[in-house]
């Protein structure tokens, strides 16, 4: 059986409807890439699937006892919870065992009781069903490969951002038990690493999922099939987003060839009948009128981008618009992101800022824009800029006035046509002008700030994350117009496709080894998009021993060193046999369920485990430095 069927659903809000006749199932083995443009109705059909909305028509139907897992694009979390708390709360069932398992120890050791003993042996036989000892392993797995290290599991959730709360979410929602996975927009706080982690997490899963998204690359990566809804219906096509787009563009085609055939036919009917209908062929032109009337008019296909933009520049920069020579900046005095930097942009380039979250590609937008500062080395500002500024939590925005009001501030000369005829450019139609900005979506405030940052006609844009929030065809539009756009963009994005597609030079952030450490820095590597990407998320290896340098005369080894040597490292291969003993008894006890009834003696175990593990280590990594020091003196001879 299905997991989800939906049958002729529709839904209308004030008189008009949002969905129509929409039908489709969701199975146990389904993923699937949920599209359309901003209000078309995407997030209604999810709260209709989980019974958060009911349908104005047709029936939702669920399998019994199936558990949705949700992932909103605005959640709200308590703040006083810590992360790791909130995290461990994703299986509660596993939390009520081990407190049970806790309880019934201290019971045990105050009573040795053969029933304790016996519910005791079912806890933890439970507790290997669910896989509550390999918990704590995957919490650890999913906040890291999300962003979060162990340095913050223990910080309050009301101190992480916006952007940092939705990663939570996202692995709160990945740690839980469910059946069926949605995910809306997951990828707006990701950095690239971390979306292809997600690509591979949802591709290796085996519960079914649907994903709201814009990113082309990702869909295609997990999705499918995909699921669009356009003017109120949903269309499926099986596959991923690029064999969707390849069907839509050939069904466009043919639509717009049946339209035009059939335009054609009603034209010349139409004037068949005016010209016969009181004449000699008064009976065939009433008989094709009323064909007319019962012909189903093929619609006109919509043509995609309804968003026409054009940036306009005022006038030209310099060619030199900014130089950094050996200049490093971060924030306050303890934390430098960036050293040693020497980059340089030009007029009319078009420069994409790769690397992780938190390295500081927007302090580094904020310092092109002097709104900070850098800590050494020189920066240098071309002439004549108009720098236009995106960014990407729209900060500049009142929240107060309404969207006709944020545009008509700029340009308070020019009549109300003007400015619902620039606003409309940007999808603001009828009562969409009156919203108040603070009650807009994300991809409305987005746009909005466009159509404002678009009108200063600027000869420098410089975007941090222009396209979260936006939809495939506004998307398209904006990058359309950056391409033709006569000036300079600095641009900030994890979206890979609008990367490859705008930049023609990159600014990465990189580790790089210098001496013995590894500092930060921004390189302005030849590559293209694809490698570039793969240089702002590699990790450097420092050399683990000092290589041997060559020696203009070779000399006579000192048996007696090369004595030493060996017997240091026979004394490290012994302990290392005693300690892998030690180790084995120890896991024995750990699978016997009975260790379990002391619980302190489970945590003196695990710890000396943990010290042993780590004394292991240690004693490989000396013995790897005795070995490489023994053959050099041996080679020396």
């Amino acid at each position: 059986m299905s997991l989800i069927q939906c049958i002729d659903l529709g839904i209308e809000f004030s008189g008009k409807y949002i969905l129509k006749d929409i039908n489709c199932t969701i199975e146990h083995n389904s993923r699937i890439g949920l599209i359309g443009s901003n209000g078309s109705g995407k997030t209604t059909l999810i709260k209709m699937i989980q019974g958060v909305l009911r349908p104005t028509e047709g029936k939702v139907i669920k399998a019994k006892g199936c558990k949705i897992a949700y992932l909103e694009q605005n959640a709200t979390l308590e703040p006083e919870l810590t992360l790791i708390g909130y995290a461990e709360m994703a299986r509660a069932d596993i939390r009520n065992l081990k407190h049970r398992m806790e309880a019934l120890s201290t019971r045990l050791r105050e009573k040795d009781d053969d029933a304790i003993h016996k519910e005791l042996n079912a806890v933890i036989e439970k507790m290997h069903q669910v896989g509550a000892f390999e918990h704590e392993n995957e919490i650890s797995f999913v906040l890291q490969s999300l962003g979060f290290p162990e340095t913050v599991w223990h910080k309050r959730i009301g101190d992480f951002s916006g952007g940092e709360q939705t990663r939570i979410c996202l692995a709160y929602l990945l740690l839980c038990r469910y059946d069926l996975l949605i995910l809306d927009e997951p990828t707006n706080h990701l950095d690239i690493a971390m979306i292809r982690w997600l690509e591979k997490y949802l591709s290796e899963n085996t519960k079914p999922y649907l994903v709201v998204s814009h990113d082309r690359v990702f869909l295609d990566n997990i999705a499918r099939s995909i699921y669009a809804i356009e003017n109120g219906k949903l269309n499926i096509t099986k596959g991923n987003y690029s064999s969707y787009y390849e069907a839509r563009q050939i069904a466009m085609m043919s639509q717009q060839r049946q339209f035009e055939r059939q335009q054609r036919f009603i034209s010349e009917t139409e004037a068949f009948i005016q010209k016969n209908m009181a004449g000699q062929k008064t009976k065939q032109a009433k008989s094709r009128l009323k064909m007319l009337e019962k012909m189903e008019v093929i619609a006109k296909p919509n043509a995609g981008k309804q968003v026409q933009l054009k940036i306009k520049t005022s006038a030209r920069s310099g060619n030199d618009v900014y130089r950094f020579q050996d200049v490093s900046f971060g924030i306050g005095s303890d934390l430098l992101l960036a050293q040693d930097v020497n980059i340089a942009a030009y007029w009319q380039e078009r420069i994409a800022v790769i690397g992780p979250n938190g390295c500081g590609k927007s302090t580094l937008m904020k310092l092109l824009i002097g709104k900070h500062g850098i800590l050494s080395g020189h920066l240098y500002t071309g002439a004549s800029l108009k720098v236009a500024y995106y960014d990407q939590h729209q900060c500049e925005l009142d929240e107060n006035l309404t969207v006709m009001q944020t545009l008509w501030n700029i340009v308070p000369a020019e009549p109300q046509g003007y400015v619902l005829s620039w606003l409309a450019r940007f999808g603001f139609r009828g009562d969409d002008v009156d919203k108040q900005v603070a009650v807009l979506s994300g991809g409305e405030k987005s746009r909005l700030y466009l159509s404002v940052l678009i009108h200063e006609k600027p000869n420098l844009l410089i975007l941090d994350e222009p396209t979260n929030h936006l939809d495939i065809s506004m998307h398209d539009a904006l990058l359309e117009a950056l391409q033709d756009f006569d000036g300079t963009i600095i641009f900030v994005s994890h979206d890979r496709h609008f990367i490859s597609s705008l930049a023609h030079k990159y600014w990465v952030f990189t580790r790089r080894i210098q001496g013995n450490s590894i500092i930060n820095t921004i390189e302005e590597p030849d590559l293209d998009a694809e490698a570039a990407i793969e240089l702002a998320f590699s990790e450097p290896e420092l050399p683990k021993h000092k290589p041997a340098t060559a020696k203009p005369k070779k000399r006579k080894t000192n048996p007696w060193l090369l004595e030493q040597i060996q017997n240091e490292l026979n004394a490290l291969q012994d302990e290392k046999v005693e300690r892998l003993r030690r180790l084995n008894e120890i896991h024995g006890r750990l699978a016997d369920s009975t260790t379990y009834s002391d619980s302190s003696m489970v945590k003196k175990l695990n710890e000396e485990e943990r010290i042993i593990q780590a004394r292991c280590a240690d004693i490989d990594e000396k013995v790897l430095g005795l070995e490489d020091e023994y053959l050099l003196l041996v080679c020396d001879e």
